[in-house]
């Protein structure tokens, strides 16, 4: 099964950005579906009851509106309303620093991803060509923000399933990683450690490498005896279902499809890596794709520090940008963002995002119907969706 090539961002005035590529176009093409799943009617002579669900109940992290109909413990259809809490970030205006400085806030855990994101877009435009080292130290701080990620969702689907021993054991290995973080990078989350054109602070990756390699091993144990019980694989097999070519990330990989924005990133040229797939598109299935992705990025992470263990602050200003624009993408631990940049005297003309988690949600909404509420938390979860990811950002 393959992703098929579409559009995946269109910045409303005719420039549009295919699905893993760099170089935005101009033209006319056929947007992304936008909105909610429509309703569906159940056959007739049966009682459907219109339950909303929200703003934030049920242990959800973030706020968002849900309208489940149902028919006893039966969904017949979820809608949602992900603007129901106000998300406005505004950039266009500003200088590549400043609009950097509220981009890398987007989704605070995932930070790494979106300020490599932008900085990557930003210095094509500016015709820059930072050194091979910087390029490395981001790809360490990605795949390090991938294993925290993935932690997080586990330690969501194991609580939400009462296996209290490994939930509470992963989120003691996921605080033990943030502290590693911290201590190299200068904040757990990576703030302030991206800069256009380089790195604000200077990292040190030496015996790093041990230490993720000693994580990954822990969780790993961990794994293990989740798989061997049937109480969990029971709450996640089978729960959930999508079809891979409406979703990004892990849950794309759930499906059986092998395509992963590293696959085609300039900035992972040099490295190896296993992409890794599943085949039941459930619950399960992306709870496994991405338990295997934490190996696989301690992997990555120890090719990186095999080739530098230092790397210095960027002395040099970044140069001004004026009349250029630049289109990126990067693997966020959910699926694979993109952007369009312009700039106008060293300004940000326009803006343009667009989110896995966008994708997911959708994949969500249309999954759940079939299931029993019970079923809710373990779909919504195992996709990884965050929804200040799809906030009014331009």
């Amino acid at each position: 099964m393959s992703q098929p090539a579409r559009i995946f961002l269109d910045d409303g005035e005719g420039t549009t950005l295919s699905r893993f590529s760099e170089t935005p176009v101009h033209g006319p093409v056929e947007s992304n579906p936008a909105g909610n799943v429509e309703s569906s009617i159940h056959p007739v002579g049966t009682k459907l009851t219109l339950f909303p669900y929200g703003p934030s109940t049920g242990g959800l992290v973030e706020s968002v509106y849900f309208d489940i109909l149902t028919y006893g413990e039966k969904i017949e259809n979820v809608s949602y309303d992900h603007t129901f809490k106000n998300r406005s970030i505004r950039v266009t205006g500003l200088t590549p620093r400043e609009g950097l400085l509220r981009l890398e806030r987007l989704n605070g855990v995932h930070s790494a991803s979106y300020s490599t994101l932008f900085c990557d877009a930003a210095e094509r435009a500016a015709g820059l060509d930072i050194p091979e080292e910087v390029k490395l130290a981001r790809v360490a701080m990605m795949e390090l923000e991938r294993i925290s990620s993935h932690l997080f969702v586990a330690s969501r689907l194991t609580g939400g399933a009462s296996q209290n021993i490994a939930h509470m054991n992963i989120l003691l290995i996921r605080e033990n990683l943030l502290r590693i973080i911290a201590a190299r990078f200068g904040h757990r989350y990576f703030f302030g450690t991206n800069k256009p054109g380089g790195l604000a602070r200077s990292v040190d990756l030496d015996g790093i490498d041990s230490d993720i390699e000693k994580i990954s091993e822990e969780y790993g144990e961990i794994l293990n005896t989740l798989l061997d019980s049937r109480i969990f694989i029971d709450r996640l097999d089978r729960t959930a279902i999508i079809a891979g070519e409406e979703s990004a990330g892990p849950a794309m990989r759930a499906c059986g499809i092998s395509v992963d924005g590293r696959q085609f990133h300039p900035y992972y040229k040099d490295l190896s890596f296993r992409c890794v797939t599943w085949g039941g598109g459930d619950s399960l299935s992306r709870f496994i794709v991405r338990s295997h992705e934490i190996a696989e990025s301690a992997r990555l992470i120890r090719q990186v520090t095999s080739k530098v263990l230092r790397i210095r602050e960027s002395s040099e200003d970044f140069p001004p940008v004026n009349d250029s624009q630049a289109g990126g993408f990067m693997e966020t631990p959910s699926g694979d963002a993109s952007i369009i940049l312009r700039f106008k005297e060293n300004r940000i003309s326009r803006f343009s995002l667009a989110s896995p988690s966008q994708y997911n949600m959708r994949a969500f909404s249309r999954s759940m119907k079939g299931n029993t509420f019970a079923d809710f938390l373990f779909g919504f979860e195992s996709l990884g969706i965050w929804i200040s990811e799809m906030g009014d950002i331009a």
